[in-house]
């Protein structure tokens, strides 16, 4: 596997760079994340770099950072997300945001990021949300597993209708039931909710 690459920045576009190294000139795709940090053109560069194998070839991906390059690993190893898709979500979001929007069961977040629809988001907070989840902080993961059932889920809908995305109400009525306690009645907990 190709490491990284250093050499030359031969060419640079939002999507790609090529990188002339001892006079061979490396065709890398790159996410719109890395476009601003890896210099101009015909100045040295040092890229890391995921070697991505396929039946009809190899492409070349390249990162400005090491997290950047782990989240696009973690990403293609999910069923039905290849490497281009892995691209746009880090042209889209930082690794913090998608682990964030991942841990909260964001959808909405996700599915902002073109080529993700709604059964992908999906399978991406299945399938990482428990690795990521251990990064951030477990106040931050409870809302979410928390079950809006009777007042819960009237007041839920209510907060839905009034603009909130799916993940802030969850978030909002979660506190406002640690806050308020289990048998407060919907009013309440709206009125707790709204106050963040």
């Amino acid at each position: 596997m190709i490491a990284y690459l250093s050499g030359k920045l031969a060419q640079k576009g939002p999507t790609h760079l090529v990188v002339d190294v001892g006079g061979v000139g490396y065709f890398v795709h790159i996410p719109l994340s890395s476009y601003d940090r890896v210099g101009e053109v015909g100045e040295q560069v040092h890229i890391l770099t995921y070697l991505h194998v396929k039946e009809d070839g190899m492409e070349l991906f390249g990162f400005a950072t090491e997290e950047e390059r782990e989240l696009f690993r973690t990403l293609v190893s999910v069923s039905g997300v290849g490497p281009k898709l892995a691209q746009a979500v880090l042209s889209a979001m930082s690794p913090e945001e998608f682990r964030r929007a991942v841990a909260k069961n964001d959808l909405g977040r996700l599915t902002s990021v073109p080529g993700i629809g709604r059964k992908t988001a999906q399978r991406l907070v299945l399938e990482l949300r428990e690795k990521f989840g251990e990064e951030v902080l477990p106040e931050e993961i409870a809302p979410e597993v928390v079950e809006v059932k009777g007042a819960s889920e009237e007041a839920f809908l209510a907060l839905l209708s009034l603009g909130m995305r799916d993940s802030e109400a969850r978030t909002a009525l979660a506190k406002a039931r640690r806050r308020l306690g289990e048998e407060a009645p919907v009013e309440e907990l709206i009125r707790e909710a709204l106050k963040g």
